[in-house]
């Protein structure tokens, strides 16, 4: 990438990126992890693609429809938006950029197939990439989900892809359990993954909110936020929004707004804390394995949103992030409870 500026080359390191929550741990098997390292990396660049440096809009869609046609084996780029430019104009992208967003996809690809998957949900998640690389606000909050649904959610289920319970967006036929379990499993997993996107939207809070990218819809906002938005002549090229009215807020609407992100992620997580116990009785092998690597993740997000519902203000000042101090207490203390949990007959 060496036509790039110095601080965005920093910001493109796929997999070096901190993280609250374990990714492709040891307690997921050998044969899974390069697999789980692959999404991963191909998740931390879409998302790097999509908001981080000074790039402009169709910059990031380039790149964009580079890893897309990585995933996708595709020579054509995707659309994205309506109305957005296609084909292979790579925008100011070197050749080695490119090609290296492309491996990513491939890598990815390969990963999937070898575990039996398309690349239906790796392309959903991408969908989500495109929609920040455009940032405009959501309405609703069924918005919100629905960007859940792109964003955060085809993680979970990549991941019990690789554990033998495949689906994809549009047919989620079942492989390994019945259909009801089946169900109840995708229900829990995609829950999870709503409910740790929307933790994240609280702690991130200040960056967001600084950087005019707010994630509560405006249907929730306090009255003196208003947005704006722009083009220039070349239309989406140069659309930018800013977010006004910040400073105006008083305590009491700063706080509402962080509790109010947090306490719908832990609702959410709350709708999938029965998914560890069905998968260590339903998937073989290694159903044991996934559910503590769940439980741990869970047990993370849970951590997050009652520091934060216990201190909301902290959501404006900082981003909380748990220390190895904390993995290895979770680790020592709190999994060995989870695994004599999960081990016992009935539920407790």
């Amino acid at each position: 990438m060496r036509q790039l500026d110095q601080g965005l080359v920093k910001a493109f390191h796929a997999g070096g990126h901190y993280e609250n929550f374990p990714v492709a741990s040891w307690l997921l098997p050998a044969a899974v992890r390069p697999a789980v390292v692959s999404i991963y990396r191909l998740a931390r660049t879409g998302d790097d693609l999509a908001d981080e440096g000074d790039l402009t809009i169709n910059q990031r869609l380039a790149g964009l429809a580079a890893l897309r046609r990585g995933l996708s084996d595709s020579q054509d780029q995707a659309p994205n938006q309506e109305g957005l430019p296609r084909g292979p104009d790579q925008k100011g992208w070197s050749d080695e950029a490119i090609s290296e967003f492309e491996a990513i996809g491939r890598q990815a690809r390969a990963q999937l197939s070898a575990h039996g998957l398309n690349a239906d949900w790796g392309l959903q998640l991408l969908k989500a990439f495109d929609y920040d690389a455009q940032f405009e606000p959501f309405e609703t909050w069924p918005d919100v989900l629905a960007y859940c649904q792109c964003s955060a959610i085809p993680v979970g289920r990549i991941l019990l892809g690789f554990f033998g319970l495949h689906s994809s967006p549009e047919d989620p036929a079942p492989r390994q359990v019945d259909s009801g379990m089946r169900d109840q499993m995708f229900f829990a997993s995609d829950s999870i993954c709503a409910g740790l996107q929307l933790v994240n939207f609280g702690q991130d809070l200040h960056q967001d909110m600084g950087r005019h990218r707010p994630t509560l819809p405006k249907s929730d906002w306090p009255a003196a936020l208003t947005w704006t938005s722009e083009c220039n002549a070349s239309g989406a090229e140069q659309r930018r929004g800013e977010l006004l009215g910040v400073e105006a807020l008083s305590s009491e609407e700063r706080l509402a707004i962080a509790r109010s992100l947090v306490i719908r992620g832990s609702n959410q997580l709350a709708r999938g804390e029965n998914l560890p116990r069905h998968l260590y009785k339903n998937v073989h092998p290694h159903g044991l394995r996934l559910a503590l690597e769940i439980t741990l993740i869970l047990e993370g997000g849970q951590t997050i949103a009652k520091r934060l519902l216990r201190n909301p203000g902290m959501a404006w000042r900082r981003s909380i992030r748990l220390s190895r101090a904390w993995l290895f207490l979770s680790l020592m203390n709190r999994l060995p409870v989870h695994f004599w949990r999960l081990t016992q007959p009935n539920d407790r």
